[in-house]
């Protein structure tokens, strides 16, 4: 595995990560009196970005895989954003770097 599939991986779990801290948040900022907010839309928008992550990641192909962890990252940006900022950053780089390297 080279390194653009590691970083997608890795991610991938930190998005599944950020599913179970939403609904905590939800309630914490609840019940400190401010405005709950929607947990339905930021795992509505964060699943597809997990998907993209993973198969962007085993993907074989550099430039399939690069577009897909790419647009993965910004579709991971409404997930808390993207476990805070952590996962758009990472998936970002890797998907610069699965398009930048040459073969």
């Amino acid at each position: 595995m080279e390194n653009y599939q590691i970083l997608g991986l890795v991610v991938s779990l930190l998005l599944i990560l950020t599913f179970f801290i939403h609904p905590f948040f939800n309630g914490m900022m609840t019940m400190m009196g401010g405005f709950g907010y929607m947990t339905f839309f930021p795992m509505f928008i964060g699943i597809p970005a997990l998907v993209l992550g993973i198969v962007g990641s085993l993907i074989d192909n550099r430039e399939a895989g690069g577009i897909l962890l790419l647009i993965a990252a910004f579709l991971s940006l409404p997930a808390f954003f993207g476990f805070f900022g952590i996962s758009f950053v990472i998936l970002l780089l890797a998907g610069i770097f699965a398009l930048t390297k040459r073969n």
